[in-house]
Order: C-alpha cells, then sequence, then structure tokens
C-alpha cells in the first residue's frame, strides 16, 4: 500500500514539477506578452495593432499543421520508450524532417496568398507587406515547438520551460528595441521574424547541450506508418481546434474594422490567463499519462486525473477572480479605446473556467489512444463555432464573436470529461471542489466591497491583493485535501 501510495505520488510530482515550472515560466511569457502588447498598443493605436495582432493570427493558425502534428507525436513516442534511443534519435529525426518541410511549404503559400486574404479580410494596404514578413518566421516557429517537444516527452520541466521562455521573451526585445528606433509595423513585422529565428537557434542549442538526443534519418517503413497514424488525425484535431479557438478573431477581421480585432485581441489575451494553471498542467500530465496507461496502472491514472483537475480549478479562480472583478481597469491599461472589449473579457473569462474545470480531459483522451475522437470533437464544435460567429457578428457585433466562441468553449469541455468518464471510466470530481467555490465567493465579496472605496490603478492593485489573500485564507480555513497535503510532505522530505 505504501508502494503503491508512494508510485501515486511520483506520478503527481512529476506532473506538479511541471506544472510549477510551466507556471512560472508562463508567468514570465504573460508579463512579457502584456509589456509587449502594451507597447504596441501605446505606440501603433487600435486601428496599426489590429494589423499587426491579425497578421501573426493568421501566423498561429498555419502553425496548428505546421509540423503535421509531430510536436505531440514526438512527446508521445519519446516518453513511451524511454530505454531506446536509438528508436527515440529516429523519431526525433523524423519529426524535424515533417516539420520543416510542412512549415515551409505553409509559408510559401501564405506568402502568395497574402494579397488574396488582405483582399478578403480587412483590406489594408498595409496588411499584405506584414503577413509576408510574418510568414519568414513560421517555419522558425514550428521547429521551435519540436525541440519544446523533445523537452516534454522526456518529462524534462526545466528544458520545457526554458525553451517556453525563449521565444516571448527574444521577441519582447527585439521588437520593442525596433519600436524604440523608430520603426512602425512593417520594422515590427521584421524585428518578429528575426526574433523567431533567434529563438529556434538558441532553443537548438540548448536541447544538443542538455540531452543525449541526436535527430537520426535511417527511417524504417512501419515506424513512419506508426508515426503518421498517430500525428495524421492530430494535426485535423488542431487544424479543427482553431475553429472554436481563434476563428473567431478572423471573422472579426471580416466583418468589422481593424480598430476591433485590436480590441477583440487585447481582450481575448487577458483571458488566456485564466489557462496559465491548466497549461502548467498539461506540459507533464500528457507522459505520465501515456506511461501509466501504456502499464495499466487505472487506479494511479484516476488519481493523478482528479487531483490535477482539482488544482486547476482552485488556482484558476484565483486567477479569474481579479480579472473579472476589474476588467474595465486592467483594459483602460491599453488605451481608453479599448475599454469597450469588458464584456468580451467577461464571456471568455465564464468560457476559460469551463475549460479550467475540466482538467487535462482533452489530453487524457489523446493519450488513451481517442486521438479519432477529439479530432471529431474540434472538427464538429469548430463547424458550430463559425455558424454561430457568422451569425452573431452579424446581429450582435463585437459581443456577438465572444458569445459564440466562449459558449462553445464551454460546451466542449463539458463533453470532454462525459468521454473520458465514459470511455475510460475515469471521473476526476469530488465533493472536495466546494472549498475553492467558497474561497472564490469570500473573495469575490471583499473585492467588490473594496470598489466602494477605491477606484482605477489603485483598486486594481490592492483589490487583486486583498481578493487573493482571502482566497488563500479562506481555503486554508477551510481545509487542505489530503492528496495535496501528502504531496507537500513529500516535497518537504526531498527537501530536508
Amino acid at each position: 500500500m505504501a508502494t503503491d501510495s508512494s508510485s501515486k505520488l511520483s506520478s503527481l510530482r512529476s506532473v506538479a514539477d511541471g506544472a510549477t515550472l510551466h507556471y512560472v515560466g508562463t508567468v514570465v511569457v504573460n508579463a512579457v506578452g502584456f509589456l509587449l502588447n502594451l507597447a504596441l498598443t501605446r505606440t501603433l493605436g487600435a486601428s496599426v495593432y489590429g494589423i499587426y495582432a491579425y497578421g501573426t493570427l493568421v501566423i498561429s493558425s498555419a502553425l496548428t499543421f505546421a509540423n503535421l502534428g509531430s510536436d505531440v507525436s514526438t512527446t508521445r513516442y519519446l516518453s513511451a520508450n524511454r530505454n531506446d534511443q536509438a528508436y527515440q534519435n529516429r523519431v526525433l529525426g523524423l519529426s524535424y524532417l515533417t516539420t520543416a518541410v510542412v512549415s515551409l511549404l505553409a509559408a510559401t503559400a501564405l506568402y502568395l496568398a497574402a494579397p488574396a486574404i488582405n483582399a478578403y479580410t480587412l483590406e489594408e494596404p498595409l496588411f499584405t507587406p506584414a503577413l509576408r514578413i510574418f510568414a519568414i518566421a513560421l517555419p522558425f516557429q514550428a521547429l521551435t515547438r519540436v525541440v519544446s517537444s523533445t523537452f516534454r516527452g522526456l518529462e524534462r520541466a526545466v528544458g520545457k520551460t526554458v525553451v517556453l521562455v525563449l521565444g516571448p521573451v527574444l521577441r519582447l526585445l527585439v521588437v520593442v528595441s525596433a519600436i524604440l528606433v523608430g520603426y512602425s509595423l512593417l520594422g515590427v513585422a521584421a524585428a518578429y521574424a528575426v526574433a523567431c529565428l533567434l529563438a529556434f537557434l538558441a532553443a537548438l542549442s540548448y536541447a544538443l547541450a542538455r540531452t543525449d538526443l541526436r535527430p537520426e534519418w535511417d527511417l524504417r517503413r512501419e515506424e513512419v506508418t506508426a508515426f503518421y497514424d498517430y500525428s495524421a488525425p492530430l494535426t485535423l484535431s488542431k487544424a479543427a481546434s482553431f475553429l472554436f479557438k481563434r476563428v473567431d478573431v478572423l471573422m472579426v477581421g471580416i466583418f468589422l474594422a481593424s480598430a476591433s480585432v485590436g480590441v477583440y485581441n487585447v481582450a481575448v489575451l487577458l483571458a488566456t490567463v485564466i489557462a496559465m494553471p491548466l497549461g502548467g498542467i498539461n506540459q507533464l500530465f500528457p507522459p505520465v499519462a501515456s506511461r501509466l496507461h501504456a502499464n495499466g496502472d487505472r487506479d494511479e491514472l484516476e488519481d493523478v486525473y482528479a487531483t490535477v483537475t482539482r488544482w486547476s480549478i482552485t488556482a484558476s479562480l484565483l486567477l479569474a477572480l481579479p480579472l473579472f472583478v476589474y476588467r474595465a481597469e486592467v483594459l483602460s491599461l491599453f488605451g481608453p479605446e479599448f475599454v469597450v472589449g469588458t464584456g468580451v473579457v467577461a464571456l471568455f473569462i465564464a468560457g476559460q473556467l469551463f475549460n479550467a474545470a475540466a482538467g487535462p480531459a482533452n489530453d487524457l483522451l489523446t493519450m488513451t489512444d481517442h486521438q479519432y475522437l477529439v479530432m471529431a470533437n474540434h472538427f464538429c464544435f469548430g463547424v458550430v463555432n463559425v455558424v454561430l460567429n457568422y451569425l452573431f457578428i452579424l446581429e450582435f457585433g463585437l459581443i456577438g464573436a465572444a458569445l459564440a466562441t466562449a459558449g462553445v468553449l464551454a460546451s466542449l469541455n463539458v463533453v470532454r470529461v462525459v468521454e473520458v468518464w465514459y470511455l475510460e471510466g475515469l471521473f476526476a470530481y469530488s465533493t472536495a471542489l466546494w472549498k475553492p467555490l467558497a474561497a472564490a465567493t469570500v473573495a469575490a465579496t471583499t473585492m467588490v466591497v473594496l470598489g466602494l472605496y477605491l477606484d482605477g490603478y489603485v483598486l486594481f492593485v490592492v483589490g487583486s491583493a486583498a481578493g487573493a489573500l482571502a482566497f488563500l485564507a479562506s481555503l486554508y480555513q477551510f481545509g487542505l485535501a489530503q492528496r495535496d497535503v501528502e504531496l507537500a510532505g513529500d516535497y518537504l522530505e526531498l527537501m530536508s
């Protein structure tokens, strides 16, 4: 029994280590992203910033299929074949080769199609050359994802976090340097591309120095077949996931002005901060889930799944509260023209809380060989999102896009949880969840009351700090979960 408990704590510790480091890295990434977007909005204004945001969105859209799902395949096959380095090297070589070829083709297609994309969307003269410059960055971003997946598959949380931080930090430094020199949109786009190249070179050098894996191209037919059989549906799944994650921004660009794109993009970026805890959990949960599933350790898998889902809900509530209560104050930092996005922020906060409440259900489906179901989920809900966005944007404008996408995101996550329970018999919830929910109520009340006496940036800073303290104090008073206490004790024992 002690051995079983120790094994569960080992798996949880692996996820917790990855989540903690990724969370720290994500805090850095979001802080850097906040500063970058703040510099861009204050310098370029809502309209020109909207062109920049739209260009980077098109590139991120292409990234969903620019490596043909090889990043996720790398994570799975490196994790599941720890004792076969020769096989790992071949998988890594196939992943790099696939990514290089597909991303170059995608970049070329975007470069050639830039005028047509502009004609059907923003219809801004600067957008065509800007998009062509952004397209140059695409292969480097795609290859950096393979480097990141290498560390993820090896369950190297430090390496994964280093690669995570490299790109955003370099983009901030290079892009802000371009702004300080006096460059406008096209100069900023060129700086973005240069930063992506530098990030890939730095990440690759770091991976070669920190791991023993070296890409090999001694390809074997059966391995290539298995690789693409797994990665191909994931590619379609990622492409479909874009339909319910970011197609709303594209459609805002089609039906509304570039200034609306800028406002909407800032609102969406703020709300995605809530996904940070789940993002951290998902860094090392997939390889842990793959390993436990392959070994048939279902009890341990369910225990880890339930525990990390509770962590996701608790941490996400802590982040969501100040953003929801003080959303107008936060948006005003970017300029008075961005405050109209308060309704968009509120809706996306709700959608992201459903996402957090589902925990790593989507990754669990993927790592338990239900990748075709994941693809079907993304495709079906993606199509629904496109239809709803079309109808709601025409009817309600900017808020309609948020209503459609947040509603679809919430519904999809409910379906994911049901599928994990039905197909794998794994359930993540217990009565212990009343504690973070009650703590959130106490914290929200505290922040609302402070709003009666303070305002502006002072309210946001003081209210957020007071709300966090109220949340954590209430959670402690209600009592910590036994599994969390055991994990904390395990950590203290390792540190002593």
